[in-house]
């Protein structure tokens, strides 16, 4: 504890608040930038909002996106008479990139000094691909992050109930919040959340979807928004980091029996990192390297990924380097941005290649996350640490 005191950052009362005026120019700086995704579907669907009865609008099926993030649409839609349809699109994506850096101080406050937690939330906010998704992208992935590392914010506390509801919350914005299924699964499997606790989550995504089926939606088509989103398009990779990328352009690979042996290699993925892992949850630090291990390994091998879904593994890599700054960890946040930003490029800047390059970076990454695994949580320790360590240090495996 007192070494990982040391090496946080902490900035004093002058430099947050340059780091936050940085900000707020960095940010401003990008709300003009369009891009297809603004121009073809948030553009309309915000128009769709305005002409048709914000809160009736909700009872139609005008959007891909779930209905939370549509009830923040139609609340940032009241400011586009003053600033214009653009900005208010990219007031939301701001205000969820502000939701995570406030559940990253939450998550980091376990372990570290108050003004080190406040500095590494406000870090978060100048992480590129933080900079990169909401504020020039206009994307809401920070959202359903949030509530994700509230959940493991939550798990550290010991409160795993309102870790689930947290989860719920998560999967009611976007269905990539599946990606800290492994960190839920281990908490059941180390007795730190009971198997009932379960339930809270379909529970709170079904109490999400109720101001959409006051406003007419059917329940029916609530409770399968995900199943009929996955059959939009019928790629095994689009300009995502993954196994996929690098497969497809070297083999021929027939779609059913890619999302096949996809979904098999991901569900057992997720059962291997809950496992290894369930036996070694005494500490912050630890807690957060299940979740990035499970945030980094499942959409790694899943098929039918977009660029975007590492976003949830780039955060929670920043985080584990800010709780356990060693040199693996800082190459471990390095090479998943690296990764993330070219597959961003792809779409963004129209990079020919990028996806395929950040792909090999994203391995690179992964076989590191694995290393970290092996080295933090030895599969012959059998012993369970005990409770107390939350409050205190973490047993150290190897030498920094």
């Amino acid at each position: 504890m007192p070494d990982v005191l040391a090496r946080a950052p902490h900035l004093r009362a002058r430099e947050l608040a340059v780091l936050l005026a940085a900000v707020a120019l960095l940010y401003a700086a990008c709300v003009p930038f369009l891009n297809g995704d603004v121009r073809n579907y948030l553009i309309p669907w915000t128009r769709y909002l305005l002409d048709h009865g914000r809160f009736a609008a909700l009872g139609d099926d005008f959007s891909e996106y779930a209905p939370p993030y549509l009830y923040l649409l139609s609340l940032g839609s009241w400011a586009v008479p003053a600033i214009g349809i653009v900005p208010a699109i990219k007031l939301v994506s701001i205000v969820g990139t502000v939701l995570l850096a406030a559940a990253m101080n939450a998550l980091l406050a376990t372990r570290l000094a108050r003004r080190q937690a406040l500095s590494g939330a406000a870090l978060t906010l100048v992480v590129p691909t933080v900079v990169a998704n909401g504020p020039a992208w206009g994307q809401c992935d920070a959202l359903y992050t949030a509530f994700a590392v509230l959940a493991v914010a939550a798990f550290v506390g010991q409160r795993p109930a309102l870790a689930m509801a947290a989860v719920g919350a998560a999967l009611s914005f976007k269905l990539q919040a599946v990606f800290i299924a492994p960190l839920v699964l281990a908490m059941v499997l180390a007795g730190r959340a009971r198997w009932w606790m379960l339930a809270i989550m379909p529970a709170t995504y079904a109490a999400a979807m109720l101001p959409a089926w006051a406003a007419g939606r059917p329940a029916a088509e609530l409770a399968t928004l995900y199943l009929a989103q996955g059959h939009h398009y019928h790629d095994l990779a689009r300009s995502v980091p993954n196994i996929w990328q690098i497969l497809r352009a070297l083999v021929a690979i027939p779609y059913p029996i890619g999302v096949a042996v996809g979904l098999a290699a991901a569900a057992a993925a997720t059962i291997a990192v809950a496992w290894r892992t369930h036996r070694h949850l005494g500490c912050p630090a630890d807690v957060v390297l299940a979740a990035l291990a499970g945030a980094m390994v499942v959409p790694y091998l899943l098929p039918k990924m977009h660029n975007r879904y590492f976003f949830m593994a780039d955060v929670l890599a920043f985080a584990y380097l800010l709780l356990r700054p060693t040199r693996r960890a800082a190459w471990i946040a390095g090479l998943a941005q690296v990764g993330s930003l070219l597959s961003y490029a792809t779409f963004l800047l129209h990079l020919t290649g990028g996806a395929f390059v950040g792909a090999f970076f994203m391995t690179a990454a992964l076989v590191l996350v694995g290393r970290e695994v092996r080295a933090r949580m030895p599969a012959h320790d059998a012993i369970r640490a005990p409770a107390a360590h939350f409050n205190g240090s973490c047993p150290q495996f190897i030498s920094e």
